[in-house]
């Protein structure tokens, strides 16, 4: 399993899968990108931290820097709730990660995604079912023991959000929460995505409804500046 020392390796592959989806970033933003989902302010800490976890590996080996719940800018304010309710939904049941299904079910209350699920003809009430009943069985080995912490997101949390801020930047747009439920397709291995996709939900379902909702958003503020320059 990848830790902060393979962070390069990270960067590397963030940028690859990026640029197969048309969006090409530089070395150094790659970079600084997995410094912010260490939790660390840049890439030169993080570096810093790679070099002392080399040196002492195999015998006093620092813990890895642990990632704080940090998110991009440009996300709307729904998007901003959800996240916190997903992280929410962790800490109440003390489980020390907020995982992909933990998201999930917080993006079945945020407006913009739920209305992707229902426009692919979703059932809200089954998913929310089926979400809960995996986090209750399966995920019982992440329950804190010791001291309070606060629930800290998984690498594929940061992940899938990263990569819906990128895409919805490539787009000049703000990131919502339909663009990481498409996002978190890419998640492959994930529980989460069985779980929709045994609802029949593709990525292709949840890029198809937001670009016509862009689309209808944009003609009627065409139409509203239209009747603007006619009333003028």
């Amino acid at each position: 399993m990848r830790d902060f020392r393979d962070a390069k390796a990270m960067a590397h592959t963030l940028r690859a899968h990026l640029a197969a989806r048309g969006f090409n970033i530089t070395v150094s933003q790659s970079l600084e990108l997995i410094a912010e989902l260490f939790g660390v302010p840049d890439w030169n800490t993080l570096a810093a931290e790679i070099r002392r976890g080399v040196h002492a590996a195999g015998a006093d080996a620092p813990s890895p820097p642990r990632a704080s719940a940090r998110w991009p800018a440009g996300f709307t304010r729904e998007l901003e709730l959800t996240l916190h309710r997903a992280q929410a939904h962790a800490q109440e049941r003390a489980h020390e990660f907020a995982t992909l299904e933990h998201l999930l079910l917080a993006l079945i209350d945020d407006a913009d995604a739920a209305a992707a699920l229902k426009a692919n003809s979703i059932d809200l009430h089954a998913l929310r079912e089926s979400l809960a009943t995996y986090i209750q069985k399966k995920l019982r080995a992440l329950v804190m023991t010791g001291g309070e912490r606060n629930s800290s997101p998984t690498v594929a949390f940061r992940r899938t959000v990263y990569r819906a801020a990128a895409r919805a930047k490539g787009m000049k747009r703000e990131t919502s929460g339909a663009n990481v439920l498409a996002a978190m397709f890419l998640e492959t291995d994930s529980p989460a995505v069985w779980l929709l996709r045994e609802q029949g939900l593709t990525q292709q379902g949840v890029e198809s409804f937001t670009s016509t909702a862009t689309v209808t958003v944009r003609s009627e503020s065409s139409v509203h500046s239209a009747v603007t320059q006619r009333e003028g």
